[in-house]
């Protein structure tokens, strides 16, 4: 990812992204898009549902903006920039808010940032996969993270049939 081209390159990667949802999942995906921006930080004392419930919260109380705006603030800290993520927070029928975290190169440790800190960016387009998700032909719902009563249920059903299959390899 080069600083020049900063917004070519997410807007294009976005379009990927919605790409990658289609094929994924099955909500109607809106042309209209605004955007989020998290810090990745390092949680080695929290398990994964507990990093998605407190990413939630937090991005909650974000107001989403233009790709203007987020390019603007991306360039600002575009030498810091190790590592740039793309994802849908949440498909709404009017609209899609696209979440990009980044991984600063000042949270690398010290050997490591030695050898990256020349580096230019990396730019990635990631969709969640439930764990309930039985096969890569199931299509599911885009704002699973965000929990609800579908995800709820899914949820449910696949906590019965790891629980059924834990109990048949005891026996």
């Amino acid at each position: 990812m080069i600083k020049e081209t900063l917004k070519q390159e997410i807007n294009d990667a976005t379009s990927k992204l919605m790409e990658m949802v289609e094929v994924s999942c099955w909500n109607t995906i809106s042309k209209d898009r605004l955007f989020i921006l998290s810090e990745i930080k390092s949680h080695i004392d929290k398990n994964f549902s507990e990093l998605r419930i407190e990413r939630k919260r937090l991005n909650k109380s974000k107001l989403p903006v233009s790709l203007d705006e987020i390019v603007t603030k991306l360039g600002n800290m575009y030498e810091n920039l190790y590592d740039v993520n793309l994802y849908v927070y949440q498909a709404k029928a009017k609209t899609v808010i696209i979440e990009i975290q980044y991984f600063p190169k000042s949270s690398l440790n010290e050997e490591f940032f030695e050898k990256v800190k020349n580096n230019e960016p990396m730019l990635h387009c990631k969709v969640g996969i439930p764990s309930y998700r039985k096969n890569e032909s199931e299509k599911y719902d885009v704002n699973w993270e965000l929990g609800g009563l579908r995800h709820a249920w899914n949820m449910f059903w696949w906590r019965q049939k790891v629980k059924r299959q834990l109990k048949e390899r005891k026996m």
